[in-house]
């Protein structure tokens, strides 16, 4: 029986296994929750902070494999700049809401948004702001 000549993407592999290894822990740990605190459920922050590494993997792998001409696709800066912005959000975002279910009287996601919302407006500029230099 001869063999496709099938060419794997290890980054695609990588991704796959790192989904798989996301959804069992999540299991076993809504498993673990579930078993020994059933009227906490702890295992929710596991999902959702493991979920944005895992959504920010996905998103640069659709980015880098996506047959698109956009510049987004297309230039390896740019690229990292929009997976960079993906995160950022996301976790923003995350930060937020566990801001307003465990501790709402007391603000404290901005400082977060506010360092790293400085790191991402530096990225931006050196991806698309600076002039690059004439070879």
């Amino acid at each position: 029986m001869a063999k496709a000549k099938h060419k794997e993407d290890p980054a695609e592999r990588l991704f796959v296994i790192h989904l798989a290894v996301f959804v069992v822990a999540v299991l076993v740990c809504a498993a673990i929750n579930l078993w020994v605190a059933p009227h906490t459920r702890w295992f929710i922050w596991v999902l959702l902070g493991w979920g944005i590494a895992i959504a920010t993997h996905g998103f640069a792998l659709y980015l880098r494999t996506a047959r698109r001409r956009e510049r987004i696709f297309v230039d390896r800066k740019a690229r990292g700049f929009a997976v960079h912005a993906f995160a950022y959000v996301a976790v923003i975002l995350l930060l937020l809401f566990v801001n307003l279910t465990v501790t709402p009287n007391v603000w404290w996601f901005y400082w977060v948004a506010l360092g790293w919302g400085l790191g991402l407006a530096f990225h931006a500029w050196r991806v698309f702001g600076r002039r690059r230099a004439k070879r």
